[in-house]
């Protein structure tokens, strides 16, 4: 469950803290999540060369305390990526109207 959680919030944060204009903006969030790149790249890249998914997922014990850490420091990132968007629309009420996807694509 965590692999999963994990694996989208990277998906959805990597296109925002990936060499955008936002990014810039958020210097802090920003490093923050280039050192959850590197660990998950390590995991995705152990992920490959392991053949037997089980062992895999299951077999390795420092998988299991890395994953919950993983997914709190991607809240965090998600938690100031959202308070970015809140003081944009402040600025211009009508962001209020549109989707944080709609309106990432706006600012980046």
């Amino acid at each position: 469950e965590n692999w999963l959680q994990v694996q989208n919030l990277w998906i959805y944060l990597e296109a925002v803290f990936v060499g955008g204009d936002i990014a810039r903006q958020l210097p802090k969030e920003a490093k923050r999540f280039q050192n959850i790149d590197k660990s998950w790249v390590k995991i995705m890249t152990k992920a490959h060369e392991t053949n037997n998914v089980v062992l895999c997922c299951v077999g390795d014990e420092m998988l299991g305390q890395l994953l919950p850490h993983l997914l709190e420091q991607l809240e965090l990132c998600q938690k100031s990526l959202s308070g970015y968007l809140e003081r944009k629309r402040l600025i211009f009420p009508r962001f209020f109207f549109v989707s944080d996807p709609a309106l990432l694509e706006i600012l980046n």
